[in-house]
This record gives C-alpha cells, structure tokens and sequence, in this order.
C-alpha cells in the first residue's frame, strides 16, 4: 500500500517563507558555522518531522519491536515517534557531547547522562504520549505516541510519498504525526489488492511543538 503527503506548507513553515511572521527559532548544530565541520545540508522536513501509521486489529509489526532514534546534530531523529506498547525505544548518541534526555510523565526515562557513541533503552508497555527533551540542550527535542493498536509504520521519502509493506488485509485507520499533533485520520480498507491512496494535503501548519 502507498500514498503521497503534499508537504508546501510544511516546507514554508520550515523555511520561513509563510506570510505570518513567527519568532525565530535556535539553530541547530549542522546550521551553525563554528569555523572546524562545514555546514551540513538542511535535514528532510517529511523524515525528520512526520509520521505516517496505520491502526487497527491487524498486526503487521511483532511484538517486540525494537525502533531507534539519534541524537545527532543537537536534535532527535526522527522528531516525531510512533511505536506500538510493548516495544522497546533506544536512544543512540550520535554527537561528540553528551545528553541528558527525559520525557516528564514518563516512568523509566528520567533526565540521564548518555555520552556520545553510546545508547540507553526503554521497554514502553503504558500507551500514552509524551515530548521528549534534552536537559543540555533546549532545542534537541521530539515527541513520542505509544499505540496499542498500531499495526505499521509507512516508509516515508523526502518527497513526501509513504508505503506500508506486508499489512494483512483488513480495516484501519490511516494517521500523521507531526510532533505532538495528529494533522490527518482517514478510515482505510486494505485487500490484497495493491492500494494507492489519493494524495494527502496539509493546507496549514498544524506544528506539534
């Protein structure tokens, strides 16, 4: 199964190019020139800051999934993370400083030193969601849903379109994430027919801070 996202207004809203005037936000670590690494290029909107998913009855993930995020750059990537109860987190470092990530309200991940290179992990069983921070660091931050109906995570590309693979045939609902904001919900049927979906539009900046 795909389908395609229509991102414009995503895109403005993280180049700064709407017309409503917004303050400026901190740079992140790949943007600044500090005189020893060049600049990196900008990171993807659609990879780094949404989520596509499907919910229902069917399982097309195990039970244990394993799903990884990195510290890197002075931001998390991905910034917005889906994953089933019962799966376990982890959280790599990928920077050359350390972190101190936490999610307030969420037991087993307290604000803890992780130095680079290394990772820390959280088994989620309590469905729930939750931002995720960096006490050293304001602007590395993300938000996490933990589902008890999620059956797959799409594959997303830089252009926006997504695909699920090996989904069993049934009926689900279709959502994105983006930070802390659901911006779409769309009741699907999957057959074994392969299934295209008509494009899906944002017409405004639904941001999840």
């Amino acid at each position: 199964m795909r389908g395609q996202l229509v991102l414009g207004s995503l895109r403005e809203a993280a180049s700064g190019q709407t017309g409503k005037a917004k303050p400026p936000r901190a740079a992140f670590n790949w943007e600044v020139e500090n005189g020893v690494k060049e600049l990196a290029p900008t990171r993807v909107v659609a990879q780094r800051e949404l989520a596509v998913v499907l919910l229902g009855a069917g399982k097309a993930e195990s039970p244990g999934q394993l799903t990884e995020i990195a510290v890197s750059g002075g931001a998390l990537l991905p910034s917005t993370v889906v994953l089933r109860a019962g799966s376990t987190l982890r959280i790599r470092n990928d920077d050359e400083i350390g972190h101190e990530l936490f999610a307030p309200g969420l037991d087993g991940l307290s604000a803890e030193a992780t130095s680079p290179g290394s990772a820390r992990s959280i088994h989620l069983t309590k469905p729930g969601s939750w931002p995720l921070l960096d006490r050293l660091a304001s602007h590395a931050r993300a938000h996490l849903h933990v589902l008890s109906d999620l059956a797959a995570v799409a594959k997303l590309e830089p252009n926006g379109s997504f695909s699920f693979s090996d989904v069993p045939a049934g009926k689900y609902t279709l959502k994105v994430f983006r930070g802390a904001s659901e911006l779409t919900s769309k009741e699907i049927e999957v057959t074994d027919k392969p299934l295209t979906l008509d494009p899906v539009t944002f017409t405004q900046d639904k941001s999840g801070s």
